[in-house]
């Protein structure tokens, strides 16, 4: 059989798949009527097609379908069948559906393909969420000075000395300081600075999104093999067994010391961390030195690369803006510092301008473009009539409608001063109004970065203080710059996920202590210096 024929044959196969794809298309809008089909002018588009549109620009497909129908559902077609892309209108409902009728650790593995991944373990367990919500966030005033402690450190270590512009690469440094402010709480302390640990809590991460970036791409049905085929789930696999080699022999010996009821976490700094309060927590099968270390490295996936993503952008933010937001943000340290003995939890919480910039940065440069994501086990009916059918994966367009212009003036701006001004509007109309709304961990109608409700992400308080605290230390101790010529790095789209280019580089320059700092900051600085 000669070439010429071989590629006639391919064509012809090829035409007959898209055909096909094509019909399941249009079956599978017609399986949603009233359910406006959004991706594609033509139903008859293949599959895979669509699905790579997504792949490619979701945020603008999602954009698209919201502005035309923001007030109703629409539907997009990928390789996994529908996407239902739900109304604002709803957002209260669903966020107090219980997770037996609308799962939204179901939508998380369908996303992250759990069963190839291993993130399918987060279906059996739900103890991490728990202790997380209940166990850590309670104990971060606790936590705050190895917190702080370990900022001074990674910083030093990784960071110039030099009083002249040193080029330096901001993904690669700073996830180094954001794998070891997670560690702080995920291990106890002599593993949290485990070069093995630091190194898997970042690189299982990059490689999982790898795998599941690439292997999206392909029908649902290849994915298995597509996944076996990739270096990237291989060394993720690696990856895990290294953490459960790592952890195993402290988890078991702790197991054991519980079991025999000599040993239990005490409320104190040095057993404050995940570690110790899922052995005493865990039940049944997750009481396993493997389970348990395999919750560790899913724990650190949520906190390393969320948190990473979100230092890279303000950094970015900040810079892009120039000195007059960095004055304002410097300022409003110093004051702080001045009517402060020491820089605890409550000294980070009243940096409201630092707070309105994190939520600004989140809002033009969030981790997904959807979010609320569940799926339905069950046939549901909203009180407005919405009807969801069993097995349905639905989500909402959160970047979409927190920069709705009926939501946020301007939202093509950065504005980093936007919800520190709201905030201040509110406390001129009520002196005793509440203001939590406006900061960067609380979630709102219209801000649904973390969720919202009672799913509601349990670890933002611990992300939201731990930025404060490296901005604190960036901004008074360092000065930051693009390349010449050279303009804000423009981060990557993948599907509905946001990533940073960790090749990009920009500029830094340490600052002397007496430009900024007058007070407790300092002389905790020169403490560990």
């Amino acid at each position: 059989m000669d070439c010429s024929m071989v590629l006639l044959i391919f064509l012809l196969g090829l035409l007959v798949y898209c055909v096909f794809d094509g019909l399941l298309t249009i079956v599978l809008i017609a399986k949603l009527p009233g359910k406006p089909f959004v991706g594609s002018r033509f139903q008859l588009t293949p599959r895979f097609l669509l699905n790579l549109s997504f792949a490619i620009d979701a945020l603008k497909v999602v954009e698209r379908g919201y502005r035309r129908f923001a007030d109703t559902a629409f539907q997009i077609i990928r390789n996994d069948e529908h996407l239902i892309v739900l109304p604002l209108s709803v957002l209260e409902e669903l966020s107090i559906i219980p997770a037996s009728v609308a799962s939204p650790n179901n939508a998380l593995e369908h996303d992250l393909l759990g069963r190839y991944t291993g993130l399918n373990l987060i279906l059996e367990s739900r103890a991490h969420h728990f202790i997380v919500q209940r166990r850590l966030t309670p104990r971060l005033g606790v936590l705050a000075p190895r917190l702080a402690q370990e900022i001074e450190c990674a910083c030093d270590e990784n960071l110039t000395t030099s009083r002249e512009w040193v080029e330096f690469q901001p993904y690669q440094v700073l996830s180094k300081v954001s794998a070891r402010l997670a560690a702080q709480a995920i291990v106890p302390r002599d593993l949290a600075s485990n070069p093995k640990w630091l190194e898997l809590s970042v690189e299982y991460t990059e490689n999982l999104f790898k795998t599941v970036v690439l292997a999206r791409l392909f029908p649902s049905w290849t994915h298995r093999f597509v996944c076996y085929l990739l270096p990237s789930y291989w060394k993720g696999q690696g990856y895990m067994r290294t953490a459960k080699q790592l952890l195993g022999p402290r988890i078991r010996e702790l197991l054991q010391a519980n079991d025999a009821g000599i040993w239990k976490p005490e409320s104190g700094e040095d057993d404050a961390n995940i570690l110790n309060w899922l052995v005493d927590m865990a039940k049944g099968r997750d009481r396993d030195a493997d389970t348990i270390a395999h919750v560790e490295v899913l724990v650190a996936l949520a906190a390393v690369h969320t948190t990473l993503l979100r230092m890279v952008n303000v950094l970015y933010d900040v810079t892009q803006a120039g000195p007059t937001l960095i004055d304002e943000l410097r300022a409003e340290i110093q004051s702080v510092d001045r009517h402060t003995e020491t820089w605890d939890k409550s000294a980070y919480e009243k940096l409201h301008k630092l707070d309105s910039v994190l939520c600004e940065s989140q809002r033009l440069s969030p981790p997904t473009t959807l979010g609320m994501k569940r799926i339905f086990r069950e046939d549901y009916t909203f009180e407005n009539g919405l009807h969801i059918p069993k097995g349905a994966y639905v989500a909402m367009p959160i970047h979409a409608i927190e920069n709705d212009p009926k939501h946020t003036n301007d939202p093509t701006a950065f504005d980093g001063l936007r919800k520190y001004r709201l905030m201040k509007e509110r406390q001129a109309e009520d002196s005793d109004a509440d203001t939590s709304q406006f900061r960067f961990s609380t979630p709102t109608r219209t801000s649904l970065n973390f969720g919202y409700g009672r799913h509601a992400c349990p670890g933002r308080h611990f992300a939201s203080l731990a930025l404060k605290m490296l901005f604190v230390k960036l901004l008074s101790e360092y000065d930051f710059s693009f390349l010449p010529g050279s303009e804000k790095p423009q981060n990557l789209m993948a599907h509905e996920f946001l990533f940073t280019n960790p090749w990009d580089s920009m500029l830094i320059k340490k600052r002397t202590l007496d430009q900024t700092l007058t007070g407790a900051l300092k002389q905790e600085i020169l403490v560990v210096s």
